[in-house]
């Protein structure tokens, strides 16, 4: 079967390299393609997104790497917006939101989305990281709650 030609065939080492060196870490990442406007379809997802979230690969390939269908009821729309305006403006952004497994459980995450140069200095890929951050938020309304009833 001859190697399918798609619009990252002449990257696909690139792609190769980026995936190799952020999996096996136990990093639950996704790689979106910087260089389809609006979509930004996911190129490759690692194991530990997928058994974070609970959907498949099959499940989420070529979805936008926004990850609107991570969003729910407590998703913010600010969250969603600034989420927007990274990825169309092709800049970094760190933020602490509120996501959904496929199961509909919500979470707390570390989003970090990191635009990935190639030789030419073009963005052409995405790196959204996520970071479950459920217990710390926890923890940290738990001691909010007994700071307020102490005072």
């Amino acid at each position: 079967m001859p190697a399918r030609k798609g619009l990252l065939a002449p990257q696909n080492t690139f792609l190769d390299t980026i995936a190799t060196r952020f999996d096996g870490t136990h990093s639950n990442f996704v790689l979106g393609n910087a260089q389809v406007p609006t979509l930004y379809p996911i190129v490759y997802c690692s194991d530990g997104f997928c058994e974070l979230t609970g959907f498949t690969r099959a499940q989420i390939m070529q979805k936008g790497c926004a990850c609107k269908f991570l969003y729910g009821t407590e998703t913010k729309e600010e969250h969603k917006s600034q989420i927007d305006k990274a990825l169309e403006l092709k800049t970094e952004l760190k933020l602490e939101v509120i996501f959904y497994k496929k199961n509909g459980t919500p979470f707390w995450c570390l989003l970090d989305i990191v635009p990935i140069k190639n030789e030419k200095r073009e963005v052409v890929l995405f790196l959204a990281s996520f970071k479950d951050i459920t217990q710390t938020k926890m923890a940290e309304m738990s001691e909010s709650e007994l700071y307020d009833s102490t005072f």
